[in-house]
């Protein structure tokens, strides 16, 4: 991406058109479907359903496959608009009868995107108006290969959802990743290892009909690398069923008691062993747990630990032979060995995680850039943060932090600590500052003084009591490739019109640089 704004190709024009043109065939079929429905209701559903169906089929004919799921989002987003202007022309003395029909029109007309084309459905990206229609129609869109169906009823009507989920999944024979929360049932699992046999991650996070006795269902499924059963009914006997009998599952999400499966595994089943498992997640793991993890799961490569200082030892993570990504909760940096443990396999190291890890100071922030020098992502979350006492006087042999890429810091960091960080991750693309932090123009300036962040895409400084439209200013004349700058609107010295001002000297500019609040339909 360059700095200025760059014409559409023509591809994106058309299909930003094509998108608005199935809204504007919604809303010119709106007065006469309205018309129609208040002497036929029935003739009217009928009509509007033929409506659709030409145009799907015209769609379908004339739209390039690998272009579906790009025009599914701009029409999503054009109808989106066209409910909104619907329920904003709803007057005090308005008919609800029409104004129902116009809505239903409008809502219906995203059926006119269900061809078998449409590879990407994720619920939560699409408007609360719309999820019913992707509900009842799911059966239409054959070719999905990705479904995240959200979290359907919460649990509460699980009974109610069943239906309509098995008679889509009987048709979704491409299925690859598949979301269901809350609502999944033995049924829905026996439908899908009989007419889904492709699916290769099944997320059944919090869905309280799953027990042990669906893993039988589940070992059947001979593609599945990932499963996701927190928060079911599943108990540790049912995930020795599941690792010994599903061959070549490499996550099984989080699972505290995995250190007492791997235990019963290795005492009554050890010819299952070595097991695939490359991501191990677990908040009460002892040493003799991580022990077996190392011995029992060789080809972890993602490993998130809860650190107990009398039962578990993290020393024990030194075997794992292919680790590179670490995270570390509740934990010590010196106290517990965390840099002996990055001093062995800090050099595989590319993603770092430190959660409510303590001890941490400006030495220990040098012993890891030095460390992990291949560290692509760096997370400090709540933790604490101390003076150094003696400073590391050696002359750092590896310039910090070069091949850092995202950057997130939500601790009461130092402006020295800040600026160790800051000051050296050249290469940085993504930044978020968390709102214990609060900079000043002065510091900002300091820092885009000595490392102008020339590749950063995206900042997010949560909040602040001291940035004025200076910082501002600086940051889009320095930060040359930045697209995304959010979360000004908490930015307290800022007052609305300087944020409409930026906005417009953006635009007049023709920067490539979006500062408007990311839009959560979930909200």
């Amino acid at each position: 991406m360059t700095r200025y704004k760059e014409t559409k190709t023509l591809e994106n024009l058309a299909l930003g058109k094509v998108g608005d043109w199935i809204a504007q065939l919604a809303e010119t079929y709106m007065i006469p479907n309205s018309l129609l429905a208040q002497h036929n209701p029935n003739e009217a559903q009928v009509k509007l359903s033929n409506y659709v169906d030409n145009i799907r089929i015209y769609l379908d004919r004339n739209v390039p496959w690998m272009l579906h799921d790009d025009l599914a989002k701009e029409t999503i987003k054009s109808l989106s608009n066209l409910i909104e202007k619907t329920k904003q022309s709803l007057g005090f003395r308005g008919s609800m009868g029409k104004f129902v029909s116009q809505m239903n029109v409008a809502v219906k007309m995203t059926e006119a995107l269900f061809t078998k084309n449409f590879t990407y459905v994720s619920i939560d990206g699409i408007p609360k108006m719309m999820r019913s229609v992707f509900y009842t129609k799911l059966h239409m869109l054959t070719g999905l290969v990705y479904l995240n169906l959200g979290s359907l009823s919460g649990g509460w009507k699980t009974a109610d959802m069943e239906e309509s989920i098995v008679k889509a999944l009987k048709c979704l024979h491409n299925l690859q990743y598949l979301f269901i929360n809350y609502d999944c049932t033995d049924k829905i699992l026996t439908c899908i290892v009989k007419h889904c046999p492709k699916i290769r991650k099944l997320d059944l996070s919090c869905s309280k009909c799953i027990t042990n006795e669906s893993i039988n269902f589940i070992c059947q499924l001979k593609n599945l690398k990932s499963v996701q059963l927190y928060h079911t009914f599943v108990t540790w006997e049912g995930y020795v069923n599941l690792l010994i009998n599903s061959h070549g599952l490499e996550d099984i999400g989080r699972c505290d008691e995995i250190g007492k499966i791997l235990e019963f595994i290795h005492t009554n089943c050890p010819e299952a062993a070595p097991l695939d498992l490359k991501i191990f997640v677990s908040r009460y793991a002892t040493s003799t747990h991580l022990q077996l993890a190392v011995e029992m799961c060789p080809f972890i490569r993602h490993m998130t630990v809860f650190h107990n200082t009398l039962q578990s030892d993290l020393m024990a993570l030194i075997g794992l032979r292919d680790l590179c990504e670490l995270k570390l909760l509740s934990c010590d940096f010196y106290a517990d060995n965390v840099k002996q443990v990055l001093q062995v396999k800090g050099c595989n190291i590319v993603k770092l995680h430190l959660e409510h890890v303590d001890q941490i100071d400006l030495n220990a922030l040098m012993y890891i850039s030095q460390m992990c020098p291949l560290l692509k992502s760096l997370t400090f979350y709540n933790c604490t943060l101390i003076q150094h006492t003696s400073l590391y006087t050696k002359k750092l042999e590896i310039l910090p932090f070069r091949n850092l890429k995202n950057l997130t810091i939500v601790s009461a960091f130092t402006d020295e600590h800040l600026y160790f960080i800051l000051s050296n991750c050249l290469n940085v693309k993504f930044i978020q500052i968390g709102t214990a932090i609060q900079f000043t123009d002065d510091f900002l300036h300091k820092v885009l003084d000595t490392n102008p962040l020339i590749y950063l895409k995206e900042l997010r400084i949560m909040q602040s009591d001291f940035l004025t439209m200076a910082s501002v200013e600086r940051i889009i004349h320095t930060c040359m490739n930045l697209e995304l700058l959010v979360e000004i609107e908490s930015w307290t010295l800022l007052t609305e019109s300087d944020r409409d001002y930026i906005r417009n000297y953006i635009k007049i500019n023709n920067y490539n640089i979006d500062t408007t609040p990311i839009r959560r339909y979930d909200a």
